[in-house]
């Protein structure tokens, strides 16, 4: 599950270097679920005081002095017995770090042949116990078994059996028996392109079965003009399984309401609480016109955009093996006492809102982000921030004026007591 750096630049941009040119059929419409009787569960102040997590280091790998090196690590996975598999989506391969913090293997690396992969974006473990690592565009699943052999991929197809050629992926989850799949489809028209970007349901073949969320904008290439949260749905960053399959997504880019659905894409209900955003820092929005300028050196078209001022509410979410829901914000890193990296919202099983939760660790939420892994432990990965926006493919942007990318370093930490 992801619960990284709430100040960490949104992925809305990976897919803009090489997506303005293509064209492609139409695709088929998935009605979505919608009743209008979805319960809404609003909350006012947490009903309990806030809690201190007190962590205990139980390895770490990476660093400048250490042997092992990483390019560009966002995405994590573990399997039953507590092995981290740590994507790094520059060097094209996986590192897999045991419980006891050992180099137990590195899966996969760059090419076409069977278990290779180029520009991964994503990594989850199967129910069968396989590991997928998901490559962007087209979107699929690329599967090995543990120990690295070479396996069918799974490949994104929508509609009717229709093969998704022109589908890039954003990210994808596994868990209590669903596999879903955060994609953007690409449709030609007169003069630009169409964009469907949604959440769905995976077969165990890669067909759609479910469509959870949809979004769509059109881009005219006569005026090429961007919306930024046109282009970075919240369902595209803030999404979670919980232990039984149900899809937690953020709803909206500024207003804090996560929505739950049954596997079956049936919308349960919709948990909100009181809250106001905070607006972007000079060195956030910095970062992300970075990414903009780099994509329009990319495209012949030339472009205009609209900045958001503030970042999306939601920058997180986390479902525990109790069915709590873990809500990391916009203000998870403000006035936070002396050695927290970052705070929490913790709502209970029915939605409601339980506490704050504070995590006691050696980061930086400026530079660095935690994941809340499926058995309790708690994941720092140190550098990233400037990870992500190096996973753009628009080249690294710096996050300050003396900042420099030293080798990752993950420690892994326990509750204590």
């Amino acid at each position: 599950m992801r619960l990284m750096s709430c100040r960490r630049v949104a992925g809305a941009l990976l897919v803009l270097p090489f997506v303005l040119l293509l064209v492609l059929p139409l695709i088929l419409q998935i009605p979505l679920a919608a009743p209008a009787d979805v319960p809404v569960i609003e909350n006012e102040a947490p009903v309990f005081p806030p809690l201190t997590l007190k962590l205990e280091e139980t390895w770490r790998v990476g660093g400048d002095e250490s042997d092992l090196l990483f390019g560009t690590v966002t995405e994590t996975a573990t399997d039953k017995d507590g092995n981290v598999y740590l994507l790094d989506s520059q060097l094209s391969q996986v590192v897999v770090i045991s419980p006891a913090g050992e180099h137990v293997r590195t899966l996969s690396r760059e090419g076409e042949g069977p278990g290779e992969v180029r520009q991964p974006r994503d990594i989850i473990c199967l129910p069968d116990e396989t590991i997928g690592i998901m490559m962007m565009f087209p979107a699929k699943l690329v599967r090995l078994t543990r120990e690295g052999d070479p396996l069918e991929s799974i490949t994104a197809m929508t509609g009717e059996g229709e093969v998704g050629d022109f589908t890039a992926g954003a990210l994808c989850a596994s868990r209590g028996g669903n596999l879903v799949l955060a994609a953007t489809k690409l449709l030609p028209t007169e003069h630009g392109q169409d964009r469907v970007m949604y959440l769905c349901r995976l077969s165990d073949t890669g067909r759609e079965t479910v469509r959870y969320c949809e979004s769509r904008m059109s881009l005219d290439f006569r005026k090429l003009h961007f919306i930024e949260r046109e282009i970075s749905p919240s369902f595209h960053s803030a999404l979670a399984l919980g232990p039984d399959g149900r899809v937690y997504v953020g709803q909206a880019w500024d207003r804090y309401a996560v929505e739950v659905y049954h596997p079956d894409g049936t919308l349960e209900r919709v948990i909100t609480r009181a809250f106001e955003n905070r607006k972007r820092t000079k060195d956030e929005l910095r970062r992300v016109n970075a990414l903009f300028d780099a994509s329009a050196r990319n495209n012949p078209y030339g472009e205009t955009r609209e900045v958001e001022p503030s970042p999306p509410v939601i920058a997180g979410l986390h479902v525990d093996n109790d069915g709590r829901l873990w809500v990391l914000h916009s203000r998870g890193a403000e006035n936070l006492p002396q050695g927290i990296m970052q705070s929490y919202d913790l709502f209970d099983a029915d939605g409601r809102y339980s506490r704050r939760v504070h995590v006691a660790c050696d980061g930086d939420p400026d530079y660095d982000g935690l994941t809340l892994l499926p058995d309790g432990r708690i994941l720092l990965i140190k550098g990233l921030v400037l990870a992500g926006t190096a996973q753009s493919d628009l080249g690294s942007i710096p996050l300050g004026e003396e900042e420099e990318a030293g080798n990752m370093e993950f420690v892994c930490y326990r509750v204590a007591g």
